[in-house]
């Protein structure tokens, strides 16, 4: 007999292939518990090892040995005319079909299941939001829209969280270059993070009609990657796949799974949008992980009523990542908020720097927003950063060309410092519709939906504020800032009266010095009272001079918010925020341009109207 048929007739073979299946079988279901019970990585890869070294030793055992019904014999002890290596061949078939069906079952369900380990434990659940219609470009109706949700990270590792983020928005920056699709921002996807909830409801709250979800692991520098896409109505899986690459590779999984998801949704993929898509890579592991680390800490901020105080912290992990990759748009942007930040602070007297750090502050600013221009996207994003830019700078006078250029489109940039200009001289509708776009792009932003209201207050439709903050506080939740605005609505609209919470304390974290009393009394032409609460503000605590301009224009003392007007003026930055003021005021023209003589060389630059409209009407302002 060959060694060939000899090791047949041991069912060698038939072992060899049993040990494979179920050791891959055994990996699987390894890889699924170890971390759901807090076992390192490390383990996985011992049982690895073990599972590998055992390999050749049953090779071995099944040539030495048979077994016999007397129990497990050397086989040179057995008779030949007694063996039953044919008996033990079939069932080790058996075995070994069984553990392939085991196999395919679990391959079917990790392949095509929706993954109810994929986004964790179950929270508050939110009901759904209704947001602003958004106009969709070459009239069609029925814009595709998706989510991506956080994708899990089921490994424990120190930065696995911030990497599996980051490769979820790698995907959704990927989506959201495509003009065909409406992408849910950031902030909205993310509050899914870690809440187990029904796929028809999330979608339902982000008013979308597919939702992509997924899961990472990393072990060493392997990554293995799931990803689905589900369309909402009925949880069915339009598509889904599983990559096991390196960390080299991942960036082609990021491609290859934003490619299949445009693909699935009838998004042509002309080389145009793959080339869009692939300008919004990072295309750097420790440069994303970075930039999330900084994102995180700057939308903490952004929900205090000073974001300078963390601001800094955001700033080390930008530049982390831009030190990395300099093309990084929004990381550009965002790092100069804490620089504008100190400019305003320093200008309405909240804190007081030196000219060399004010001047510091503002080179940041300046250099930030040159480079964020060079890398934006388009052409009406590159615009608003040029407006933003201009705004800092000692000359205003190309201003309205570029939000003429910024705010013809339909797409869903942030914006910051500029939109005050814009909404306050002449593109209140416009900057309006942006915000309302916004909210739309990522409905459960708090700050979108706070700082929209200002603009459509200005844009005169008060009525409508009130009720996107009324909806936003009554489904999503209670949001400082959201409330401070919808306040402004009712003062507006005249329909404080209507409504007994005008006179309660401002809620913790608002924006507003003055309790809301005083802008009720002044309302309401009663300015001894008004006054009162002002004086005694004062003497509580310390007012900065924006809060006193705006207090004194709504009493009608118009030598008084001169005064205060005069001050800022002459200060660093000075025309930037006299611009906050009248956006924050509502109530036209706080003062009169002579006292503000660089004020009013920028406004005459720009060519803005002056006064501008008054959304506010308080009596006793006579001018």
């Amino acid at each position: 007999m060959s060694f060939f048929e000899e090791l047949k007739r041991r069912n060698v073979f038939r072992v060899g292939i049993a040990y494979t299946v179920a050791a891959w079988l055994l990996l699987q279901v390894t890889d699924i518990v170890f971390p759901r019970i807090g076992l390192p990585d490390s383990a996985v890869t011992l049982v690895i090892a073990l599972l590998a070294t055992g390999f050749i030793p049953a090779l071995i055992f099944a040539w030495a040995f048979e077994m016999t019904p007397d129990g497990i014999k050397k086989e040179a002890d057995v008779d030949r005319t007694k063996s039953i290596t044919s008996v033990t061949g079939h069932k080790l078939d058996r075995a070994i079909i069984g553990v392939l069906v085991v196999a395919l079952a679990y391959f079917v369900f990790d392949k095509f299941s929706a993954g109810s380990d994929v986004t964790g434990v179950a929270e508050t659940q939110p009901q759904t939001v209704v947001t602003p219609d958004v106009p969709v470009e070459n009239g069609q109706s029925d814009i595709r829209s998706v989510a991506v949700l956080p994708f899990a990270a089921m490994s424990s590792g120190e930065d696995d969280g911030y990497f599996a983020d980051g490769l979820t928005e790698e995907i959704l920056n990927s989506l959201a270059r495509l003009p065909e699709l409406l992408v849910t921002a950031r902030t909205s996807s993310f509050h899914f993070k870690g809440k187990d909830l029904p796929i028809p409801e999330i979608a339902a709250t982000l008013g979308v009609d597919h939702v992509v979800e997924g899961s990472v692991r990393r072990s060493g520098d392997r990554v293995r990657i799931t990803a689905q896409l589900i369309r909402a109505e009925d949880g069915f899986h339009l598509w889904s796949d599983t990559y096991d690459r390196t960390l080299e590779d991942v960036f082609a999984v990021q491609e290859d799974i934003a490619e299949n998801i445009a693909g699935t949704l009838d998004v042509v993929l002309n080389e145009d949008n793959r080339q869009r898509m692939r300008d919004a890579r990072i295309e750097d592991v420790e440069a994303f992980i970075a930039y999330q680390k900084g994102m995180e800490i700057m939308l903490k901020a952004h929900t205090t009523s000073d974001p300078i105080d963390l601001l800094p912290e955001a700033n080390l992990y930008f530049d982390q990542a831009l030190a990395i990759v300099p093309t990084i748009t929004n990381a550009q942007l965002e790092r100069t908020d804490l620089f504008g930040h100190i400019i305003y602070n320093n200008a309405k007297g909240v804190d007081s720097f030196t000219p060399a750090e004010l001047e510091a502050a503002l080179e940041e600013i300046l250099t930030g927003l040159t480079q964020a221009a060079r890398y934006a996207p388009s052409d009406a994003q590159r615009a608003y950063i040029e407006a933003e830019h201009a705004e800092f700078s000692d000359n205003w006078s190309g201003i309205p060309a570029k939000f003429d250029r910024a705010y013809q489109t339909e797409e869903c940039f942030a914006v910051n410092w500029a939109s005050s200009l814009a909404g306050v001289f002449g593109w209140a509708e416009p900057v309006s519709a942006h915000y309302q776009r916004l909210m739309r792009c990522d409905p459960l932003s708090g700050v979108y939906v706070a700082l929209g209201s200002q603009f459509i207050i200005w844009a005169g439709e008060a009525e409508t504020a009130i009720e996107l903050n009324s909806q936003f506080l009554n489904t999503v939740g209670f949001n400082a800032w959201v409330d401070d605005f919808r306040f402004l609505a009712l003062l507006a609209s005249g329909k404080y009266r209507d409504n007994p919470g005008t006179f309660d304390s401002n809620p913790e974290g608002s924006i507003h010095q003055l309790p809301r009393r005083f802008n009720v009394h002044a309302m309401e032409n009663e300015i001894t009272k008004a006054r009162d609460i002002l004086e005694t503000s004062k003497k509580e605590s310390s007012l900065h001079d924006v809060t006193l301009l705006m207090a004194e224009a709504a009493l009608g003392n118009r030598e008084a918010a001169n005064t205060y007007a005069s001050i800022m003026d002459a200060r660093f930055a000075g025309p930037f925020i006299l611009a906050e003021a009248v956006k924050g005021c509502f109530c036209g023209a706080p003062f009169d341009l002579e006292a503000t003589p660089n004020f009013k060389q920028r406004i005459e630059e720009a060519g803005f109207n002056w006064p501008p409209t008054s959304p506010i009407k308080y009596p006793a302002k006579d001018w």
